[in-house]
């Protein structure tokens, strides 16, 4: 067994020179960190070691690593390190090369001479450790890919407009949403429908609940997409106008602060009509909405729960065209464009 490599390795961390005795000695060069055209990197500095066969005299360095490596005396680490360099010179006869690991290969060439080929990554060397290599491309070569890649996007838009599909173009895509209002239309569509039919296996006693969802659903829709101009434009909902109007939102259903003095109905015998500004809410939150309304001006709103179901309804109309009427002017105001016309059903 050859434990050479193992001593020199660990001898070359403080020293520039291991003499092998008959054999000759290993010499650690530095080389300065450089640029591979080829691969485009940056590569660190390392130690790299060179081989002359004509050291052969010892300098007792290699056999005092023996002697406390093994912990033996100093003529039986010698005569060690003689068995040891008389086996690695039979296995350079035999195979023509032996490769001492994390240093290099020893070869013997045509003429019987030594040739050492050291290891790439070089010699292990605590002051660079963790230094490694990295890619950073030639300025003429990094604009080279910025206008291929320009071309290619362009090449795309190019083929978009051929096959009749416009591209969507936005300064600022962190800022606005664009979506077609046909992708939103046949999505409620097949919603709609899928609806319909949960709501013809429904007991009828939760058939109202249900309308009534999906009115609110379908208005909310509906009414933003009426105030664009045209059918094929995209629409564009912006995040800040979203975050103001969820804000405002939360502002009016957190307000658990203010007791406010509503009238609530529930299950009064009522004939006749009234608007419903909001449905299937919780009590605690259709108070703080009826303040809201209160304070605008809307003055006849109040909670009116019916069959477990809170709603914050307006006005008590004797007609069905009187409820429209008003709820035309109603949804005129911001924020109330989902108001629907409701009918009393209950019973005296």
């Amino acid at each position: 067994m050859i434990e050479l490599e193992r001593h020199i390795e660990i001898l070359l961390l403080n020293n520039d020179c291991v003499i092998v005795p008959d054999l000759g000695g290993f010499m650690t060069h530095h080389v300065d960190a450089s640029y591979d055209e080829e691969d485009n990197s940056f590569l660190p500095p390392l130690r790299t070691l060179g081989f002359n066969p004509q050291l052969k005299i010892n300098d007792s360095l290699l056999a005092q690593s023996y002697v406390e490596a093994y912990d033996i005396s100093y003529p039986e680490a010698l005569q060690r390190i003689e068995d040891e360099v008389n086996e690695l010179k039979m296995r350079l006869q035999n195979k023509g090369s032996y490769e001492l690991n994390d240093i290099g290969t020893l070869a013997l060439n045509e003429d019987g001479n030594y040739i050492f080929t050291p290891c790439e990554a070089g010699i292990l060397t605590p002051t660079l450790y963790g230094l490694g290599a990295y890619e950073m491309k030639r300025l003429e070569e990094q604009k080279r890919e910025a206008v291929k890649a320009q071309q290619e996007e362009q090449a795309d838009i190019d083929t978009a407009k051929i096959i009749g599909m416009e591209p969507i173009e936005d300064e600022d895509e962190d800022d606005v949403v664009r979506i077609k209002f046909s992708w939103i239309r046949n999505t409620v569509a097949i919603a709609a429908v899928l609806l319909a039919i949960v709501l013809l296996a429904l007991p009828t006693g939760k058939t109202e609940m249900m309308t009534r969802t999906i009115s609110n659903l379908n208005n909310t829709i509906l009414f933003g997409m009426m105030s664009k101009d045209t059918n094929t434009s995209p629409i564009d909902y912006k995040k800040q106008d979203i975050q103001k109007t969820m804000t405002k939102v939360d502002t009016i259903l957190k307000k658990d602060s203010v007791k406010v003095a509503t009238t609530v109905r529930k299950d009064s015998a009522r004939q006749g009509y009234c608007i419903v500004l909001a449905s299937m809410v919780t009590k605690k939150n259709a108070h703080a909405f009826v303040e809201e309304l209160q304070k605008k001006g809307y003055e006849q709103s109040e909670v009116y729960v019916h069959k477990d179901i809170t709603r914050v309804i307006y006005g008590n109309f004797k007609t069905q065209g009187d409820a429209y009427n008003a709820l035309k002017k109603i949804h005129r105001e911001k924020g109330l464009e989902e108001a629907w016309v409701y009918k009393f059903s209950e019973k005296i």
